[in-house]
């Protein structure tokens, strides 16, 4: 909260704040609001809405609107799942067990820290940088044995590469089709970002055609789809099947590109034929005009006599 503080004060959160009508003390106070729902170690599952959050400030839900668009210009924030409205049984299941009569599910929201203040405070949280050496690991009993405790060579850490946007889009529509798969302790949506993208999944894929082709893959192998309280890692196995279900296959998308492009040609010679005839069509002679003209008139005339 203190980098935020420091960054609503500075010249690149002014514009910010002009442009949505916003006053940084009440960007604070939403902020706060929105650190207090949210995960304590990683920041996630900001799952409160406008008008909770208004209800506990004291002030307006358009304030609110503005100061958590400030806190995503600024980076502070992300939203990783859209809010929607409730399905009749959803609603229904919501009476039941709260007793309100709740209409929407909020937006899913990410607390983050923008690149630009890691650069400028590496710690953020006051933790200090270690002065000491590092830690050494125990020889083991066959070197301790042998008389050699020489230390084992520290291993370097994996970079993890971060999967392509319309991966990300992808597994966010997943999310909002099937909220389960960010529920529990496997609900790090970067991490299913990445096993979609170890199942062969890119960006020229559709959320419509991955559950079209894991459906089409269980009517051929005649399996049932089983409910997500049955399984102990429901999203290991939808991985699972995704995975069994686009390997060796193309895109859909590749296709009806393929389809468009060839209407668009179709279309195009279609038109330089229509071109070509026209230019080859031999005008109508004069007398034959004239000819053509003197029988509608005296069509017409025979028309209104009768």
């Amino acid at each position: 909260m203190k980098l935020l503080e420091i960054e609503l004060s500075g010249e690149t959160a002014a514009d910010v704040l002009k442009k949505h009508h916003a006053a940084p003390h009440t960007v604070y106070r939403v902020a706060r609001m929105d650190a207090a729902a949210a995960d304590t170690t990683t920041g996630r599952n900001v799952r409160t809405a406008h008008a909770t959050v208004a209800r506990a400030l004291g002030c307006n839900v358009d304030t609110v609107r503005r100061a958590r668009r400030v806190l995503r210009d600024l980076g502070f924030s992300v939203e990783v799942v859209r809010g929607r409205y409730m399905t009749t049984e959803e609603r229904e299941a919501a009476t039941r067990e709260h007793g309100s009569r709740q209409r929407r599910f909020a937006s899913t929201r990410c607390l983050t820290i923008p690149a630009r203040c890691r650069a400028m405070h590496p710690y953020p949280c006051g933790v200090n940088s270690s002065g000491h050496s590092t830690s050494r690991r125990v020889p083991s009993t066959r070197w301790r044995a042998a008389g050699t405790s020489k230390d084992q060579p520290k291993s370097t850490p994996l970079t993890r590469r971060t999967p392509p946007l319309g991966v990300q889009k992808i597994t966010a529509r997943l999310v909002q089709r099937m909220p389960w798969l960010d529920r529990g302790r496997s609900g790090h949506l970067m991490g299913l970002s990445r096993g979609l993208v170890a199942c062969g999944v890119t960006e020229e894929w559709t959320t419509q055609d991955l559950m079209n082709a894991v459906e089409a893959d269980h009517q051929g192998l005649g399996l049932l789809s089983l409910p997500p309280d049955s399984q102990k890692n429901p999203r290991a196995l939808l991985l699972h099947q995704i995975k069994r279900a686009i390997t060796g296959k193309e895109p859909p998308a590749r296709a009806r590109r393929a389809a468009e492009d060839a209407r668009r040609v179709a279309r195009a010679a279609e038109i330089a034929q229509r071109a070509a005839e026209a230019k080859t069509k031999t005008a109508m002679p004069t007398w034959f005009r004239a000819e053509l003209a003197k029988a509608q008139e005296a069509s017409s005339a025979t028309r209104s006599t009768c």
